[in-house]
This record gives structure tokens, sequence and C-alpha cells, in this order.
């Protein structure tokens, strides 16, 4: 079922010991598989299912025979049966701070024919976060760098395949989190093109901040090595902080992560502020060439900014429309509050490497 592309990954486990320095590759890892349509977000509009738990709700076997096989056997059976194939390609990251239009530019991707876009896949997520989760979750410091680096190749790997002969590309569009692990990315995939979007610090906190139960707020729990770091630069305590702080904080620790490595990234990166993307002119003149797709542009300029304009007027991310239906907005109506208190966090832990991105 998985080497035929029937069945799909939807998440991994591992363990303690599972990257131990004192074995040669990563151990006892298990992914969780399920039959779902990997291409639901090119068949059924890509605004209707733009992140690949969206497309998996959509299964009855995920909800009831999801089963487990070890990763390592998986992976080994996998590569002798795409042996000869052709593959998609991994051709292009989509970074993000969140409620910055990363969005927008996957489901304008997933319009392009050869295209496969996998948008905030659970299981990318969480290998590259295992070293962190590790040392916060069981205490310990022995996670071998390399294999990790070996499980998050295998993770894309399995999650980029596609039998359809007409997709020859494929595109990951990583959670917002998955930003402080850019580093990693790059060493792994270091020639291909990634875009990093970010918006203005006070609305995309305001945003991030909407709900008590928003992401942001449990990244104090277990943070990434780069969220600690940054605590203890400012002598703060995760536990300690309020909602806006912490949040602030981890925002602000996602665009420097960003900044030093598009200022190393020889050309492969692209920093993308929320209302550059709102311009048609600005998707076809400099991004999608930057992440491929100049041909596709110089073949049919027509169509593909009638594709960037249709993307650009329907809202992603529908949840909470009783019919599921794609949903008109206009960015330039839409109301943000800004309370004092996000002020004030925003002003403490963001404006200054807010400064920094508006120099490069």
């Amino acid at each position: 079922m998985v080497t035929s592309e029937l069945a799909h990954l939807v998440a991994i486990r591992y363990g303690p010991g599972s990257f131990s320095s004192q074995n040669a590759a990563y151990t006892e890892v298990y992914g969780d598989f399920c039959v779902y349509d990997n291409t639901l977000n090119k068949k059924g509009g890509p605004s209707l299912y733009p992140t690949v738990e969206d497309i998996i709700e959509t299964s009855d076997h995920c909800s009831d025979h999801t089963f487990t096989l070890q990763l390592d056997e998986v992976v080994a059976a996998v590569s002798s049966y795409d042996t000869g194939r052709a593959i998609p390609s991994l051709s292009g990251g989509i970074f993000h701070e969140g409620y910055a239009g990363a969005s927008l530019v996957s489901n304008t991707i997933a319009t392009f024919v050869d295209t496969l876009v996998v948008a905030e896949h659970p299981a990318i997520h969480d290998a590259l976060a295992a070293c962190d989760q590790i040392r916060n979750t069981y205490l310990s410091e022995d996670c071998s760098p390399s294999q990790q680096k070996q499980l998050v190749e295998d993770v894309i790997k399995l999650s980029t395949r596609s039998s359809n002969p007409s997709i020859t590309r494929a595109y990951v569009k990583f959670h917002s989190s998955s930003t402080v692990h850019l580093p990693m990315f790059r060493e792994i995939f270091s020639q291909v093109p990634w875009t990093f979007h970010y918006r203005d610090h006070e609305t995309v906190l305001a945003k991030s901040t909407e709900s008590s139960r928003s992401p942001c707020v449990f990244t104090g729990r277990n943070p990434s090595s780069a969220l600690a770091q940054k605590a203890e630069g400012f002598n703060v305590d995760l536990d300690g902080m309020s909602q806006e702080d912490l949040c602030a904080l981890y925002l602000s620790t996602l665009l420097e992560v960003a900044i030093q490595e598009y200022k190393s990234s020889g050309g492969t990166g692209l920093l993308v502020l929320y209302e550059q993307l709102l311009e048609p002119s600005y998707m076809l003149d400099d991004l999608l060439p930057h992440l491929g797709f100049q041909a596709e542009i110089d073949a049919d300029s027509a169509t593909v900014s009638a594709n960037v304009e249709e993307t650009l007027s329907i809202k992603s991310n529908p949840r909470g429309d009783p019919g599921h239906n794609a949903i008109r907005w206009d960015a330039g109506k839409e109301a943000v509050n800004i309370n004092p208190k996000v002020r004030a966090a925003s002003q403490l832990f963001m404006a200054g490497v807010m400064e920094a991105i508006g120099r490069l």
C-alpha cells in the first residue's frame, strides 16, 4: 500500500534513544500510514485543502484504519520500488512566521499542472524538531545531528512521492515553528530555493494571540534550542511569561533565524513581506521566478496571472465555514485589533529584528 502510493505517511514516533550517537543510524522510529489523496489540493481547490491535515480529515480510512510500520524498513522498500522511476524532486521550501500569506503562495503553486504541494505536514515538523523534543521530554542531549538530518530527508522523501507522471516537482510549505530549523533544511537541500514570509510585527503578534490556545503559547513548554537561547539572552523564564511576551519572543526568534540564513544563502533565499505578496506583479516578477516558474510565465503569462489573481482573492483555510466553501476576501479590509499588551510586547521583543530585516 505504501510503495504503490495508495497509503501515505501521516505521523512519526520516536523514543529517547532513537538518534543515539552510539548507533550508526536512527533506530526505533515508526511511521503511521493511511489512505488519503495527497493531490486533493489540486483537484478540490487549494484554498479548501491548504494543509495536509485538511486533506487527511476527508479520509475515512485515516479515521479508523491507520497502521504503523518501522520507518527505516519503509524507506528501504520505497527506495527499491522507486529505482528507475521518475519521482518528483524537491524544488522549493516555503517558510513563514504565520499569518503572513504563505498559504497564498502554496495555493498558487498547486495550480501548476506538474507540482505537488505538501503543506504543514506534521511528520515533517516532528522530524525537524526531533532533537529538541528529546531534549525537552527526556532531558537527553544524546541526539545525533546526522541521524536527524537523515530522518528529515527520509520523511520529506516519503511525503513528496507521486505516481502521477505529470507531477515532476514537489514543494513543501513548512509549519511556522519549523522556521527555526531552516539551517538544517539548507544543509540537506543546499541548492533548493526557499522563501520566508513575514508581516508587520504588531499585526502578526495580534493575530498570533487572538486565541488562548494559539500554537506559539505552547512553545514555552517545548522550546526549540533557538528559542531557549533567545530567552537566556533576555534573561526571562519562558514558563512565567505572558502570552503576548512569549509569542513575541517566539516570533522574533523565527525572524532572526530567517535573517541569518538569508544573508548566507547565496541567492537561494527570498524574504517576502506580506504587503509585497498581495501585488500580483510581485508574484509574477519576483516570487514565482525565484521558485522556478519562469518558464511557465514566459509560456503563458495570461493563465499564470489569472491563477495568481484568483488565489489572492480567496481566503485560505476556510475551516469553520459550515459549507466548507471558498470565501472571497479583501486583504485591505481585514480588521486587526492591536491592544496595548500586544503593542508593548512587539516593541520589546520584535521591533529591533524588524528594523534589521527592513534594512536587507
